[in-house]
């Protein structure tokens, strides 16, 4: 019997071995968005994150952009109620942006025309145009947090801001975490206005942010250099983007804007009987696949088919084109502080569809 008790041991510590290597192989990585919710492209990007088994969820936090970063990061705790993940802390983060105010817009505005978009600062009650949930409140103060459709949370978030959140987790696993960003830069600023190593410590900046070339969709009504994730906070992008990044990867709303939650890719989801599945079908915000594209490229980077290496920077002029988009050739003579990043251009739709029904139709992974 006891060469059989040896050899039952020695399989045991061989399949501890095993899930300790696969768990060991999953990208450590730090959620940070403006969660607009329920079920738009932000829930959606965060949905990618907790469904797929490649990623070990650091945690998620909140910055205001879309949303009211208080309301946010309630619907955001509800959302992981939805998915099963109660096991991911949720960080609230900046309430305001460094430097750029409402009031700051509407100044631009009357200067320099209007925008249709103002995330948090926007006044939707009265636009025919917003028919689902995630569009129908009007303004709001800061610290006003609305009925949430979706059912009020059960959980907490953590009791830290989430910059400190993001300077301990990357000192906590030196070269191991990758920060990726969906929403307004603030909460990586502060960051790394706390701990400059944060570049440094971490593995990569990852980020859903900025355009080029290509017309923002009608969002600004504006060429698309102005994309609502960087203009609402200048001053954090500035920040970001000069400092030293082993890695920096853009998802521009050049290639997000090739993408759409086709009514077949709703169909699809709708089949399902998973949570998660039945929450989007409930509460879909029809939108462009801004957020899903960027976090769906981290699982699978062929579904990028395009990208090219650039300067990117912001204008923080307060003019015309303050929060602009700035960029430059990688083979331009440009100043030292200026950072190189990957910019993605072109997609597999098909792929990233596969993907995202099969992510978003899956049964919630087991907690650890």
């Amino acid at each position: 019997m006891k060469p059989l008790r040896n050899a039952v041991l020695t399989l045991i510590t061989l399949m501890l071995s095993m899930s300790n290597w696969v768990e060991a192989q999953k990208i450590k990585v730090i959620v940070d968005q403006d969660a607009r919710g329920p079920a738009t492209t932000d829930m959606q990007s965060i949905l990618i994150f907790l469904q797929s088994d490649k990623f070990d969820v650091l945690g998620i936090t909140t910055v205001t952009g879309d949303q009211w970063v208080r309301e946010e990061t309630r619907r955001t705790l509800r959302l992981l109620e939805i998915a099963g993940r109660t096991d991911v802390p949720v960080i609230q983060g900046a309430e305001f942006p460094l430097l750029n105010s409402k009031e700051e817009t509407e100044r631009r505005e009357h200067l320099y025309g209007e925008f249709r978009y103002k995330g948090c600062w926007t006044d939707f009650s009265h636009n025919p145009e917003r028919t689902t949930p995630a569009f129908r409140e009007a303004y709001h103060e800061p610290d006003v947090i609305p009925p949430l459709v979706e059912g009020e949370p059960h959980i907490k978030a953590l009791d830290e801001s989430a910059a400190n959140f993001i300077v301990r987790m990357v000192h906590k696993y030196p070269g191991e975490v990758v920060i990726w960003a969906g929403g307004p830069l603030t909460n990586i600023a502060l960051a790394l206005r706390l701990d400059p190593q944060v570049a440094t410590l971490a593995r990569e900046l990852v980020l859903m942010g900025s355009g080029m070339y290509a017309n923002d969709g009608g969002i600004n009504s504006i060429d698309g250099r102005r994309e609502f994730n960087w203009w609402f906070d200048p001053e954090a992008v500035r920040i970001t983007m000069r400092s030293p990044w082993k890695k920096i990867t853009i998802t521009p709303i050049d290639i997000s804007i090739k993408t759409r939650v086709t009514p077949e890719v709703r169909t699809a989801i709708a089949k399902s009987d998973a949570p998660v599945a039945q929450y989007l079908t409930k509460y879909y915000a029809d939108s462009f696949m801004w957020d899903e594209l960027s976090a769906a490229a981290m699982i699978d980077p062929t579904i990028i088919t395009g990208q090219k290496q650039l300067y990117v920077d912001i204008d923080v002029d307060h003019g015309s084109s303050y929060g602009d988009t700035l960029f430059w050739d990688a083979k331009a003579n440009v100043p030292p502080y200026e950072r190189i990043a990957t910019v993605q251009f072109d997609v597999d739709t098909k792929k990233l569809y596969d993907l995202y029904i099969k992510l978003m139709t899956q049964p919630p992974r087991k907690l650890q």
